[in-house]
Order: C-alpha cells, then structure tokens, then sequence
C-alpha cells in the first residue's frame, strides 16, 4: 500500500491541535497506548477509520479512493451518477413542459365551456 494511515491520522490531529488524550475521549478507549498503536499503524480497520474521521471531522478513507482500483471504481460510480442526474434533469425538464402544455389545454377547454354556455343561454332565450 502506498499510503501510511497511521501518519495521516496523526498528522491531521497534530494540524488540528487535538491530543492523543482528546483522541481518547473522541473514539472512547482507555489508554492512550491504543490511540499510539493506531497512529503507527500502516493500514486500520474501516471501523476504526471511521471513528478517527468522526473525532477529526477529516474523511480518511478518501486518501484510499485515489488509488486503484478504487480510483477506477469511484470515478466509473460518479459518471455513472452523473448521467443518471443529466436523465433526470431532462425527464423534469419533458415532465414540466407537458405539464405546462396540459395547463393551457385546461384553460382552452374552460374558456370554451364558458363560451358553449353563453349559447346555450342565448338559445335557451330565444
């Protein structure tokens, strides 16, 4: 792997001015022997990233996602989410269009109800 976790973490905690025994508090263990292990560590579990990222507000997972083959598989989800919104956005688009279509139609049929109606009235008294 070509990334050290362990010294990201700690890094990000060290420019953020929070201490291990902050650290502690934050991910709720009882020594800060277990927040030193963590911080020397290459790699940690996805649980553990996930506490550390809550305590540091810092997504530590993204340093993963730009490797392979994550990297490939993010950036094909995100295409793949963004064609989905632009189908969407158009299918919206047609739906309000035929709404907007559908409302004059509307307005067109009662005009012409009104105007069958003063006939009618007029025919009626005659």
């Amino acid at each position: 792997m070509e990334i050290h976790i362990g010294d990201i973490i700690k890094r990000e905690a060290k420019n953020q001015g929070v201490s291990n025994a902050r650290l502690m508090e934050e991910i709720k263990v009882k020594n800060s022997q277990n927040i030193e292990y963590d911080l020397r560590q290459e790699t940690l579990s996805i649980q553990k990233l996930a506490l550390y990222t809550s305590a540091l507000n810092h997504n530590f997972l993204k340093y993963y996602t730009d490797l392979e083959p994550f990297k490939s598989f993010y950036e094909n989800e995100t295409n793949t989410s963004l064609h989905e919104i632009e189908s969407l956005k158009e299918q919206l688009n047609q739906a309000k269009q035929m709404i907007a279509i559908q409302e004059e139609t509307i307005k067109t049929q009662k005009e012409l109800i009104s105007t069958q109606k003063a006939l009618i009235e007029i025919q009626s008294s005659k």
